[in-house]
Formats: structure tokens, C-alpha cells, sequence
């Protein structure tokens, strides 16, 4: 078991697991924090190139292997896994990890609150984290920061908090075209239905992020009910009587009572793109970000600002909930 330490002005040596566009752009800001040493980058569509040179930077004599095994072969103190969106995806990543003594910090959406879908798989990545005494999150911009971390924050400074109402709206034509593709932007209605039974379609992690507000605010919700619909409507780019995009809602309930309710829109041309929260209390709040937080630079500003609380965190699988908030 390795001997847990905070940062304390030494360098952290970081492994990439996933070099896809978050991972492209993480590596890069990865080489510009000082603190911060790029030591190994795994993806196996890359094998053997320099993985600065891949990510469109300057080569950075770190060359891409194959996979997390290799590159937890080296001293590593961190492991970035960009890849996943389901906790048995990165499980056996978590596995090498803990092997090494690797502390995980992932953007697998369902890793965020994995204890309310798959908690037999959340106690076994618990306990294989803390035999290894590896600390292990998942994190990113949603969930992670807007619709869970950041309606705690606010509600931080109420005396006493009724509801939590959350809305995300995000312009999909300013987003790289896998968002596109995963809100079904162009199909019809009949393709986006079963793109949504398939899971191919509609945003991980969302029901997670309910899960956690209702945590947070020390109320865990008895359950979290969530629907999503198609946007049909015309937009610039869509053919008409074909998808936008998508609403999707998750409702937290409490004693009967909605204690928490996030609602998402992810479509071609959305109008008014922001990120609202509203909690009724005392006292009430009504906060709002125009344009919305960047979904791809805020993945990479969480991760990244994940990095130091989760290497000064006791050992096994933690939320955003059991980490300090830092920049």
C-alpha cells in the first residue's frame, strides 16, 4: 500500500488513459500547470506516436502505448481515465490502478454517484481502492460541477432549502459533433425512441447528479425518476419534422415530496443557452450563467482541479461530495 501524501510542492506525476479530443485537450493542459508531469499515455489508436504530436502540440517524449497496464508500469501518482461511461467500463482499470497504488480520477458519468445504479460493482471498486490505498472519483463538468457541485455550493449559504430546481440548456450546433450524434440531432422520432432504449442516446450520469443534490443537502432522495423526450422543432441544419435534439428530466423525491429537479435541453439551436439554479429557501436564490459553462473546457478545469483533493483523500471511491472544492 503506498503512503498517502498531499501535493506539498512536489511533483505529480500524471498518466492519460484515453487521448480522444477531453484527452487531447487535458494533455495539453496537463504539460502547462506547473506542478504537473506527464509521465505516460495510453490509447491504443495511437500506439508508438508522441502523444504531444497527437494531441496537435509540440512532441513531448512521452509516446503512447497500448494500454493501462503499460503505462501504469511507470511511476505514476494519478490516472486520468477518459474513457467510459459505465462503471464496469473502467472497473478493470480501476483494478490496475489499485495494483500500482494509482489514485483514478475519471470522466465516467455513472462513476459519479455509482452507487445508484450498479452498488455491487461501487462496493467492489470501494474495497479494491482501499486495499490498494488508491482514491478513486468520477468527475467532469455534468455531472460534477453544474447540476450537482455547484447547487450545493450555492445552497451553502441558505439557512434552509426547500427544493433545488437545476436547468441546463446547451446550444448542441457549438459542440463537437459526438454531442451532436449522442442527442440525436437528425434522426427522426421513431430512431431517436430507440436510440434511447438502446442507450445510445441521452446524457450518463444525469439521474446521478440528482442523487447527489438530494446527498449533499443531507436528504438522500427515496427516488429519482427520469424521462427524456425528443426536441423536434425547426432549427438551422435540421431537416424538418426530424430530432434537434433531446429534454431529459430527473425528478428527486423525498417523502413524497420533489426535493430536487434537474432539467436538461441539449439541442441544435437551443435559444438562450445557460445554466440556471434556483433553490427555494432561506433565502431563496436565483443564480444564472449566460451562454452556459463550457461542456469540453470545464470537463478539463474539474479533472485537472480534482487532482490535488484526490491525492490528500483517505483511501476508496469517493463523489465530488467527499472532495474540497479548489482551482
Amino acid at each position: 500500500m503506498r503512503v498517502r501524501r498531499g501535493t506539498g510542492g512536489a511533483v505529480v506525476r500524471v498518466s492519460i488513459v484515453g487521448l480522444g479530443a477531453i484527452g487531447q485537450e487535458v494533455l495539453k493542459a496537463v504539460q502547462a500547470r506547473p506542478g504537473l508531469r506527464l509521465v505516460s499515455v495510453a490509447d491504443p489508436a495511437l500506439v508508438g506516436r508522441d502523444a504531444g504530436d497527437a494531441a496537435g502540440v509540440d512532441a513531448c517524449g512521452v509516446v503512447v502505448v497500448a494500454g493501462a497496464a503499460e503505462a501504469f508500469s511507470r511511476d505514476v501518482d494519478v490516472a486520468l481515465v477518459l474513457t467510459g461511461s459505465s462503471v464496469a467500463d473502467v472497473e478493470p482499470v480501476v483494478e490496475l490502478a489499485a495494483a500500482h497504488g494509482i489514485d483514478v480520477i475519471s470522466t465516467c458519468e455513472d462513476l459519479a454517484y455509482a452507487d445508484l445504479a450498479t452498488p455491487e460493482l461501487a462496493r467492489r471498486i470501494d474495497a479494491r481502492a482501499r486495499e490498494g490505498g488508491i482514491t478513486v472519483v468520477g468527475t467532469g463538468v455534468n455531472p460534477g460541477f453544474v447540476m450537482d457541485r455547484l447547487p450545493l455550493t450555492l445552497a451553502a449559504a441558505c439557512v434552509r432549502v426547500d427544493h433545488v430546481h437545476v436547468t441546463r440548456i446547451v446550444d448542441a450546433a457549438k459542440r463537437r459533433a459526438p454531442l451532436r450524434a449522442k442527442v440525436g440531432a437528425g434522426l427522426t422520432v421513431e430512431e431517436f425512441h430507440a436510440g434511447v432504449a438502446a442507450r445510445r442516446l441521452g446524457h450518463r450520469g444525469f439521474g446521478e447528479s440528482c442523487a447527489l443534490v438530494g446527498l449533499g443537502l443531507g436528504l438522500p432522495l427515496d427516488d429519482v425518476r427520469t424521462t427524456i423526450e425528443p426536441v423536434v422543432a425547426e432549427r438551422p441544419g435540421v431537416p424538418a419534422g426530424r430530432v434537434a435534439g433531446l429534454r431529459q428530466s430527473a425528478v428527486g423525491v423525498r417523502g413524497g415530496r420533489e426535493i430536487v429537479r434537474l432539467d436538461l435541453e441539449m439541442s441544435v439551436g437551443a435559444p438562450d443557452p445557460r445554466d440556471a439554479v434556483v433553490i427555494q429557501g432561506d433565502p431563496p436564490l436565483d443564480v444564472v450563467i449566460r451562454g452556459g459553462t463550457h461542456g469540453d473546457r470545464g470537463t478539463v478545469g474539474t479533472v485537472l482541479s480534482a487532482i490535488a483533493p484526490v491525492i490528500a483523500a483517505p483511501p476508496g471511491l469517493k463523489t465530488i461530495l467527499d472532495l474540497a472544492l479548489v482551482a
